[in-house]
């Protein structure tokens, strides 16, 4: 989107601002800098009576001897201290997050109360990650650098300073919910064998995984064991416990990887392992198909536009979005200009920080054109892995009428971005620019909307197994979007002549 010099200050900077100095990763402490104490103005007055009432003996109780010792009131504000750190960066600038609502006043209260009776720091930090995945924003996560496209970062501490392990684990994600295979082996299958389901999963280690902050837990300790929740075709829900035998290897690419042959300055070839992040091929009736890894970095727009070129005299493209990640708006944009000649305004921008929300408040964004425009008709698969940056990229082609948007509704994370390097210097990351759409709406929580919905029936898709009912519905929505396209081709071819010969036409007398 093409940005007011102001408004692209503002937004950028939500996502690329750096800190001059960011501690490595195998030196961050766990716990915030003693001069680090949140104030009094920052997490709220009742706080002091919060921990008062923790750290303070109940009248005519009498202590058990074996009972722990109850928190003092110093020990409950130095367990506590990095949540509210949290909680007051998100309730400042956080576009979405609503700390007066029941919900999360009630929820801030019981993770300051089981914090304070946490005296080892890898299990408060693992506490943090819990009440993380039930703020309901899959754009909040505890971590442990910025936002960066030279690689993912680094995973959580959770072992403290030992190597990380998790389970083996095999998983697929379909329709906003993951699930993990499973074998009964007290129950018999069809075939006489233990009984094997894809069973969905809903919490690992007490952490929800619907928005993805839950998964880190799944790390821990060598041979130590994780507990997961899983829920059964039929509804009943039961809970298992994995050893953690894998090492776990830290990622090093947003995208999956190849071997190929590149070529240097000088022009000699080496073999070396790439990125892979985008795929393009022409099939059927001169049809091109473009699919899209992410939006983090440039060698996205390079490789696109490098598919791009190649299809330029294809009736009709289907541009594949589907579980594509989120990214920078310096990605997206290069690649949206592609598919317009002129410039067009596609949404305006709002926040409640008082860092940007009256740069930010009421300005629009637009896409301008970038390069040689693709004039054909153009389809676009979406679905509930499409998230952020090419959630925008979705709605800038399907608001304008540029493109018809097919499959399932998006992840719904609306907004930018915010980098904040915390006392202990991990970083959380948070909503911070609100995006809205032509038609004053977001989409944070409920995604972006296809014009044509191609799904399976959620009941349907658990009675023929969720890996074969994935295979399908993607086989669906591509068979869909082919038709559909071809008909637009058509549509379009048989309009022509029609709109050539109208002005001949209503010239004639008598008419």
């Amino acid at each position: 989107m093409k940005l007011h010099p102001v408004v692209g200050c503002a937004a950028l900077l939500a996502v690329i601002a750096l800190p001059f100095a960011i501690p490595p990763f195998g030196t961050l402490p766990l716990s915030p800098a003693a001069h680090a104490a949140p104030r009094m103005d920052e997490v709220g007055a009742d706080d002091a009576d919060e921990a008062g009432e923790i750290a303070a003996d109940s009248a005519g109780e009498a202590a058990a001897t074996t009972a722990p010792a109850r928190p003092t009131r110093r020990e409950v504000r130095e367990r506590c201290a990095l949540f509210d750190e949290i909680w007051g960066e998100l309730s400042r600038h956080d576009a979405f997050f609503d700390p007066k609502s029941p919900d999360m006043r009630t929820l801030r209260s019981q993770t300051r109360e089981r914090l304070a009776r946490m005296p080892d720091e890898t299990e408060r930090l693992r506490e943090l990650v819990r009440v993380v995945s039930r703020l309901g924003d899959g754009h909040v996560h505890l971590t442990t650098r910025w936002f960066m496209p030279d690689k993912p970062p680094p995973p959580l501490p959770l072992a403290g300073k030992e190597p990380l392990y998790r389970p083996k684990l095999a998983r697929i994600g379909f329709q906003r919910d993951h699930y993990v295979r499973h074998t009964f082996a007290d129950e018999p299958g069809a075939d006489g064998k233990p009984r094997v389901e894809y069973c969905r999963l809903r919490l690992i280690d007490g952490a929800l995984v619907t928005h993805g902050s839950g998964w880190s837990l799944l790390n821990g300790l060598k041979d130590s064991e994780v507990e997961l929740e899983l829920e059964r075709k039929d509804g009943r829900s039961f809970s298992v416990r994995l050893k953690r035998t894998e090492p776990v290897v830290p990622p090093t690419r947003y995208g999956p990887t190849s071997r190929a042959v590149v070529r240097d300055k000088e022009g000699r070839e080496t073999e070396k392992e790439v990125e892979v992040v985008v795929r393009s091929r022409r099939i059927d009736d001169n049809i091109g198909h473009i699919r899209i890894e992410h939006l983090v970095t440039q060698q996205v727009v390079a490789d696109f536009d490098a598919a791009l070129n190649e299809l330029m005299d294809t009736r009709g493209l289907i541009l594949d979005l589907r579980g594509t990640g989120g990214g920078y708006p310096w990605i997206m944009l290069p690649i949206a200009g592609r598919f317009f000649s002129e410039e067009k305004r596609v949404c305006t921008f709002d926040g409640r920080s008082p860092l940007i929300a009256s740069l930010v408040r009421g300005m629009g964004g637009s896409v301008a054109p970038t390069g040689k425009t693709y004039t054909g008709e153009l389809v676009v698969l979406i679905d509930d892995g499409t998230g952020s940056m090419s959630e925008g990229l979705s709605f800038s082609l399907g608001d304008t009428g540029r493109a018809l948007l097919i499959g399932r509704p998006t992840k719904g994370l609306n907004a930018a971005i915010r980098n904040t390097t915390l006392s202990n210097g991990m970083v959380l990351w948070h909503s911070w620019v609100r995006v809205s759409r032509l038609d004053g709406e977001h989409y944070q929580g409920v995604g972006v909307q296809p014009h044509e919905l191609v799904c399976l029936d959620p009941a349907e898709a658990l009675e023929m197994g969720v890996a074969a009912a994935q295979k399908r519905e993607r086989a669906m929505q591509d068979e869909h979007a082919l038709r559909r396209l071809r008909e637009r081709i058509d549509a379009r071819r048989t309009a022509a002549p029609e709109e050539t010969a109208a002005p001949q036409e209503s010239a004639a007398p008598g008419r």
